[in-house]
C-alpha cells in the first residue's frame, strides 16, 4: 500500500515545503489539490523546482480537482482549461501525476460523460478517477462503456461510504445517501459491510481517501476521533491485497478546531497509528 496524504489541509506551509516536509515524515505520497496545481503549473520556476523535488525523492504524485459545477459553457471551459494546462505541464516534466482524480458535484451527476472523455481522450494522464461515482443504477450505466478503458477506475472514499452505510446525513447529496449498490443500511457496520461494499465496485479503485467521522457528518477527523473503527479498515485492506494509493485526508480547521503546531503533531500521529493498525 502507498502510503498518501492530502497535503493541502495544512495552509502554514507552502506547497513546496509541503511536499519537502511531509516526505521527510516518511509519506510516499503527497496528493495536490486540483486548483492549486493549476495556479503552480503556470508558474515556470516554481513548477520546474516542484517536479525536481518529485523526483529526487523519489514521491508518487496525486491531483484531486472537481468535475464542472454545472454543464453551463463557461464552468465547462474553466474544467478544460485547468485540465490542459495540467497536461501540459506533464508534458513539459514527465508523467509525474500518478492519478488524477475528480469529485463529482451534484449538479453534473446526470451525466459525466463529456468531461472523462475529454480528458481521456485529449490527454495522456496514466489514471483518471472519480470520486464516489456509480453509487446507483444510473450512475452505472452512464460510465460502463468505460469498462475496457484502463485508464479510468475509482477513487473511493471510505469516510463518505461509511456516512452512506448508516443512511443518517440529511444533507440531500447522493455523495452521503445511503446506497443498495454498496450495501445495506447498517447502525454499525462491520467487516463484512465493507468488504462487501468494496467488491461491489466494477472499475479498479486506484486511489482511497481516508479520515473518521461520526457516522453523519463529513467531518474529516483524524483516526483515533470519530465512530468509525478503523482496525476494521485495516483489515478489510490487508485481506482485499489493496496495494494501490492510500491518501489520508483527515483535515485539521475544516470542521473542527486544530491549528499549527497541533495540525503537525496530529497528524504525524495519525500516520503512526494507521501503520500499527496495518501491522
Amino acid at each position: 500500500m502507498i502510503n498518501g496524504l492530502a497535503i493541502w489541509h495544512y495552509p502554514h506551509r507552502s506547497l513546496l515545503e509541503n511536499i519537502v516536509f511531509f516526505a521527510e515524515q516518511g509519506f510516499s505520497c503527497v496528493s495536490v489539490l486540483g486548483s492549486k496545481m493549476t495556479m503552480v503549473c503556470q508558474d515556470c520556476e516554481l513548477s520546474g523546482r516542484i517536479a525536481s523535488v518529485i523526483k529526487e525523492k523519489q514521491l508518487v504524485l496525486t491531483v484531486h480537482y472537481k468535475l464542472p459545477e454545472s454543464h453551463s459553457v463557461e464552468d465547462v471551459k474553466d474544467f478544460k482549461t485547468s485540465v490542459d494546462i495540467m497536461a501540459n505541464w506533464q508534458r513539459n516534466y514527465g508523467k509525474l501525476i500518478s492519478v488524477l482524480s475528480f469529485d463529482v458535484p451534484q449538479g453534473i451527476r446526470d451525466n459525466i460523460m463529456p468531461y472523462i472523455q475529454y480528458v481521456l481522450d485529449y490527454h495522456d494522464f496514466d489514471r483518471v478517477a472519480v470520486e464516489d461515482f456509480g453509487l446507483t443504477e444510473e450512475e452505472k450505466l452512464q460510465i460502463e462503456p468505460l469498462k475496457n478503458n484502463k485508464r479510468f477506475g475509482f477513487l473511493v472514499d471510505i469516510g463518505h461510504m461509511y456516512i452512506r452505510m448508516r443512511g443518517k446525513n440529511k444533507e440531500g447529496k447522493t455523495l452521503f445517501e445511503n446506497s443498495p449498490e454498496e450495501c445495506e443500511k447498517k447502525e454499525k457496520p462491520i467487516y463484512n459491510d465493507f468488504i462487501k461494499a468494496f467488491k461491489s465496485k466494477e472499475f479498479p479503485i486506484f486511489e482511497i481517501h481516508l479520515h473518521n467521522n461520526n457516522g453523519v457528518d463529513d467531518l474529516h477527523y483524524f483516526f483515533d476521533e470519530g465512530t468509525l473503527d478503523m482496525q476494521i479498515i485495516a483489515n478489510v485492506l490487508k485481506d482485499l491485497k489493496y496495494d494501490e494509493i492510500l491518501t489520508i485526508e483527515s483535515a485539521p480547521g475544516f470542521k473542527f478546531e486544530c491549528r499549527f503546531p497541533e495540525s503537525d503533531e496530529r497528524i504525524i500521529k495519525t500516520f503512526e497509528y494507521w501503520k500499527s493498525l496495518l501491522r
